[in-house]
């Protein structure tokens, strides 16, 4: 080998130390950095004319297994998606309470079946009806509180899907950033690759809050992709979302959309599937159960109330139904309204044959054509049936009347006597008039005797047959649909509310535990990948040590080269 051939294989050896030293010395600054792997050079010897003539640096950078990060990426969306349902559930779980609470929804029906029960003993008692009044809005008051706390939770997590679109946004702009950066790089410098790890935990970042799938092309350029959409590429596609603000049962909410296309539907994992589930299924599912409570609670209370009368006979009945004189009636049988005195004694007797009413129209004009009773569809839709005299009250007497689909009782088809109002748990109440008048309350009984002439009295004050008929409600098992988590069952309606509370205290446990699992797995791939790929201090200081050797020696080939290349310059002179 010349000098010549000597010297710059010196100082080739001299500048892949020198690359070495670099890569080192920077793998051991970075060493707590997240995301960093542990750089590497690589070197291929020099050949001229068949001979190796030094050795140049190759590639700068870390070799990682594609299919362990493909695991974390899979891991940090489940581990995402996860958990998003352990605090809301927590949250809804502890207003529940648990079975056997004080104020548990369960053990308030079980509070309202014991007063019936005392009503029952002394049905014209004044503070007996109160009390049944007091417990039945302590149930209303409990449901609607229960339901407002679920939806209080979806409105939470519909913020935070907006929230976590903003984030979503952020990183694919960062991603598109470190690709712009990378543009035209073969991966061969130290800040090429540490672009690399910068991206990569990007992706990783991402992952925990969307699921995606993403490649790197030839360019060193990643594309991302949601469900099926690029939403990284040449350039980025943000996603939009906006937040609907006061949410309750009946909300619809928006979609998320890329270029005004709703890709709602084909996002899965990450925190934003698991809060799209959350908000639109798991919580939902608790308020179809407590639909279904109120819903049965109503037509069961409701039914029986609708059989009986106050005492004495209020001088209006409201309906908690809507109507329009239009509206198709038909029905069987009689049903009897009577006009009553304050002592209970009939004024006015009006049989009304179903059979011959067609309409709602039909009805009202049958009872607008007595003497003493009065029937009008109000703005609202609801129907009134009043005494035209203020001293007087109106009673219905079911009789043998069978109306509509239900075969239900005229007081009944319309909610005339209807202890609890609404549509479900959300918006469930008590009669306002009784919580105003408890002697409102219809336990008495009136009469259906065919032979009943005005001046006879008409209702029973001390008949306990409503308030026993109500008492039964709580006692006997009713029927419910499936709904959320619970299948269709034939139950209680105090066991039913504790099958409620049983399944969301389940729910929230199991969160729990899944959030926890699917952490601890993301963790461990995590600190696996960190193991085999991040810097090992004590193994780089020696690399380090030996890579000042190597320097040294090719500094002292340089030197000694230099001093014959000097002599022979002399020799010639």
């Amino acid at each position: 080998m010349s000098i010549r051939a000597a010297q710059s294989a010196a100082f080739s050896a001299l500048q892949s130390s020198q690359t070495g030293i670099a890569v080192s010395s920077n793998n051991i600054a970075n060493a707590s950095v997240e995301g960093y792997t542990t750089k590497s050079t690589s070197l291929a010897s020099n050949v001229s004319g068949g001979s190796a003539v030094g050795v140049s640096v190759t590639s700068v950078g870390s070799s990682v297994d594609s299919y362990l990060i493909k695991a974390i990426n899979e891991a940090a969306s489940e581990s995402g998606y996860e958990s998003v349902f352990a605090d809301p559930l927590e949250i809804v779980s502890s207003n529940f309470g648990s079975v056997g609470d004080d104020d548990a929804i369960s053990t308030l029906i079980t509070d309202l079946e014991t007063s019936i029960a005392s009503l029952a003993a002394s049905a014209d008692s004044q503070s007996a009806k109160s009390l049944v009044l007091t417990d039945a809005e302590q149930i209303a008051s409990e449901l609607t509180s229960l339901s407002a706390s679920v939806q209080d939770q979806r409105a939470a997590a519909d913020q935070s899907i907006e929230d976590t679109v903003d984030q979503i946004n952020s990183l694919l702009n960062e991603i598109q950033s470190y690709n712009n950066q990378l543009t035209g790089t073969d991966g061969t410098t130290l800040a090429a690759s540490e672009l690399e790890d910068a991206r990569a935990v990007a992706i990783q970042e991402l992952s925990e809050l969307v699921d995606v799938s993403y490649y790197t092309n030839s360019s060193n350029q990643t594309q991302i992709y949601i469900g099926g959409t690029l939403v990284v590429g040449s350039q980025v596609q943000e996603l939009e979302y906006n937040a609907v603000g006061t949410v309750n049962a009946d909300t619809v909410f928006g979609e998320i959309t890329v270029n005004g296309n709703s890709i709602t539907d084909d996002v899965s994992g990450g925190a934003l599937g698991g809060l799209i589930e959350l908000r639109d299924e798991t919580l939902p599912a608790i308020q179809d159960e407590l639909d279904a409570l109120a819903v049965t609670l109503m037509d069961s209370v409701n039914a029986v109330t609708n059989l009986g009368t106050s005492y004495p006979g209020p001088n209006e009945l409201t309906s908690s139904e809507t109507t329009a004189l239009t509206d198709a009636f038909s029905g069987t049988g009689t049903v009897r309204l009577v006009a009553t005195d304050e002592d209970g004694n009939a004024v006015e007797i009006l049989d009304i044959d179903l059979t011959t009413v067609t309409t709602v129209q039909d009805l009202v004009d049958q009872i607008n054509g007595s003497t003493n009773m009065s029937a009008t569809v109000n703005a609202d839709g609801t129907l009134t049936i009043a005494s035209t005299d203020d001293d007087y009250g109106v009673s219905i007497i079911n009789m043998d009347a069978e109306i509509g689909a239900d075969a239900q009782g005229l007081s009944d088809y319309f909610g005339l006597n209807d202890m609890f109002t609404g549509t479900g748990a959300d918006d469930i109440s008590v009669n306002s008039a009784w919580l105003a008048d408890s002697s409102l309350v219809p336990t008495g009984s009136g009469s259906d005797d065919a032979t009943l002439a005005v001046g006879d009295s008409v209702i029973s004050s001390g008949s306990s047959d409503v308030a026993e008929a109500l008492a039964n409600v709580f006692d006997t098992n009713v029927s419910f649909d499936a709904a959320g988590n619970l299948g269709s069952t034939k139950t209680t309606l105090s066991d039913y509310a504790s099958e409620i509370l049983s399944d969301v205290a389940q729910q929230a446990s199991t969160a729990e535990t899944k959030a926890s699992v699917a952490s601890t797995a993301f963790s461990d791939l995590v600190e696996s990948f960190s193991n085999q790929y991040g810097v090992n201090t004590d193994e780089e200081a020696l690399t380090l040590a030996n890579l000042e050797s190597a320097y040294e020696a090719a500094a002292a080939v340089l030197e000694i080269t230099q001093s014959l290349m000097d002599t022979l310059l002399e020799a010639v002179r």
